[in-house]
């Protein structure tokens, strides 16, 4: 007598094996926690009462964007590091893709805004550079939204899209950084944690 399983148990073996893929918490966290922080830290420097506050001319804030930049590239590099042993399912491998993807686009954005930039002789341009990073940021949340279908990643794709006009609107004002500092924290940083405690607590 065989004890092979029967086809039925081998499509409910595969539809257990898929739920499990799709309901196993994402690994993305700590890089969204690492991303957000450094530049929402550097975007509330640029806010005049904190750059009052610490005493600092407008010029000498525009360095916290370098230090912010160099401070995430070696965090990213020993999370990476960290990370490169763990086994990924398929939602942690298509979620991951994407916010690799949208590192990427912004890094490319910022390299050629910055061009721009400096051939127009318009430093004012680089302010696009936090609507394209808001705009990414949603298109990130919708594809993570997807494979895990968790309604609160959908809420919080829309709110950096909603964030991307009122940001448009006081571009200019110095109030900019304020809103841009909170929206990081918002649609980066606190999502970042609660998926990291969701990933310890398995």
């Amino acid at each position: 007598m065989s004890n092979s399983p029967s086809p039925s148990e081998d499509l409910s073996f595969l539809r257990s094996l898929a739920e499990s893929g799709r309901d196993a918490p994402l690994m993305a966290g700590p890089y969204l926690i690492a991303g957000g922080g450094w530049f929402a830290a550097a975007s509330l420097i640029q806010w005049l009462p904190i750059r009052e506050f610490l005493g600092l001319a407008a010029n000498q804030a525009t360095i916290a964007w370098l230090v912010a930049a160099a401070g995430f590239a070696v965090h990213l590099a020993i999370l990476i590091k960290r990370d490169r042993s763990k086994v990924e399912n398929t939602s942690n491998r298509a979620v991951n893709a994407a916010w690799t993807a949208i590192g990427f686009g912004i890094f490319a954005f910022w390299m050629g805004t910055a061009v721009m930039a400096y051939q127009r002789g318009d430093g004012f341009l680089m302010n696009m550079i936090s609507l394209q990073v808001l705009s990414v940021y949603g298109i990130g949340w919708l594809v993570a939204a997807a494979m895990t279908r968790q309604g609160w990643m959908k809420f919080t794709a829309f709110a950096a899209f909603a964030t991307i006009p009122v940001l448009g609107a006081f571009v200019g004002t110095g109030h900019e950084f304020l809103i841009y500092s909170i929206a990081l924290m918002l649609t980066a940083v606190i999502p970042g944690i609660r998926l990291s405690r969701e990933a310890e607590a398995t």
